[in-house]
């Protein structure tokens, strides 16, 4: 290189005033940086903890709310007879109605009234599980003591329909339920094999409205009525 050329080279570096380090925007920079970082871990955190809620939440909802246990079955008693009363679907529900003779007082037995000794009970049972232990008891004296008659009583079932039932005298052996929109419905009573007890049961659909119930002797006298 000639001396001229290094002279010329010196003499523009001199004329030239470096600019100051731009250390502002460089802060500022790493600022907004840092900010950007942060936000991003914040969104990843919140998105977690969205993501833990909603499957606590699903979890939740697959789980359902606990439904009531159902009532405890009946305790056996030695001697107990029983018959079929009868049973069927009604409007999408298995039903079935028993009536159970116990020569003794069941030891987990809570009465409804104070009764002792020998009982008479009308169950019902609604898609296989029983509405009551026991259902509807009376105390009686004895295989052949009058029937406790005057049961009468209606098990509704959620959509509105329902099962009557009833423990009529003696010499009652079918019954009829009049309705004021549809056509009636016959019952024959049951009776448990080597008792005086008896029992019929009628089902009526959720539409049905209930007009006159008449029952009759086996020569088809009538023997009661009642109306609605």
């Amino acid at each position: 290189m000639t001396d001229q050329l290094q002279d010329a080279l010196a003499s523009s570096a001199r004329r030239i005033t470096p600019s100051p380090a731009p250390v502002t925007e460089i802060v500022r920079s790493g600022r907004a940086l840092r900010t950007r970082r942060r936000r991003v871990r914040t969104g990843v955190a919140a998105c977690a903890l969205a993501g833990a809620l909603a499957l606590s939440w699903s979890l939740k909802d697959l789980a359902g709310t606990p439904e009531p246990p159902p009532p405890a079955a009946a305790a056996t008693v030695p001697g107990q007879l029983s018959q079929i009363v009868g049973s069927g679907v009604l409007d999408g529900t298995t039903w079935s109605v028993t009536l159970t003779y116990y020569p003794t007082t069941p030891p987990d037995f809570v009465p409804g009234e104070k009764s002792t000794g020998s009982l008479v009970c009308l169950q019902t049972t609604l898609n296989n599980q029983p509405t009551s232990p026991y259902g509807d008891c009376a105390g009686v004296k004895g295989l052949t003591a009058p029937n406790p008659s005057g049961m009468y009583g209606q098990h509704m079932l959620p959509d509105g329909a329902s099962i009557f039932i009833a423990q009529p005298a003696a010499d009652v052996a079918t019954a009829t339920m009049n309705f004021t929109n549809t056509a009636p419905t016959t019952a024959t009573t049951a009776t448990i094999p080597g008792t005086a007890f008896t029992a019929y049961a009628i089902p009526i659909p959720a539409a049905s409205h209930m007009h006159t119930l008449d029952e009759y002797d086996t020569q088809h006298h009538t023997v009661g009525h009642q109306n609605f």
